[in-house]
């Protein structure tokens, strides 16, 4: 709930200061940095370290304009930056509808041709009008064969695994 707050928030800025562009790729490098660096978010969401101190080092990485800086400094404010990652999810939903992408999350056994992946989307497109369709790809081995689609927490699953639950549970 506070990450879609914070995801919303940063949002109607980006829309406003028309930084959606700027925002999505210092997102990304946020969340790379934060992957890369795990002692950093604790660091950044310490009481124990000044503010002024954190923005100084967030400045520092001179990859942040002003706005993003503000909004990772309200992060450290409240000491909410450990939600980066459900706030970039939020974000990017957001930021992609805005652009008409639907992000889908696409988990498969194995990793998939690209012959597949057009037949996927080809597939999906009557259910995302009017968007174009970008996977994430995951590799799921419990899958068996096939693949689960999710899209805004709606799933689409179509694998071996999923078709054998089923029959289990009706037996």
């Amino acid at each position: 709930m506070t990450s879609n707050i914070y995801s919303d928030a940063l949002f109607k800025l980006a829309i406003k200061e028309d930084a959606i562009e700027s925002i999505i790729e210092q997102f990304e490098t946020f969340v790379t940095l934060a992957h890369d660096n795990p002692d950093w978010i604790i660091l950044l969401d310490s009481p124990m370290v000044r503010n002024r101190t954190k923005r100084d080092m967030l400045q520092s990485l001179g990859v942040f304009d002003e706005l993003f800086l503000n909004f990772l400094m309200l992060l450290v404010r409240h000491h909410h930056v450990h939600l980066y990652e459900d706030i970039y999810e939020q974000w990017n939903i957001k930021s992609r509808l805005h652009q008409k992408i639907a992000y889908v999350q696409l988990y498969s056994a194995k990793p998939l041709s690209k012959k597949r992946l057009e037949q996927l989307k080809e597939e999906i497109k009557d259910y995302l009008p009017g968007l174009e369709i970008e996977f994430n790809q995951h590799i799921d081995p419990t899958l068996i064969q096939g693949e689960r689609i999710i899209y805004q927490g709606r799933s689409i699953e179509r694998s071996l695994k999923k078709a054998l639950d089923d029959m289990r549970a009706n037996v």
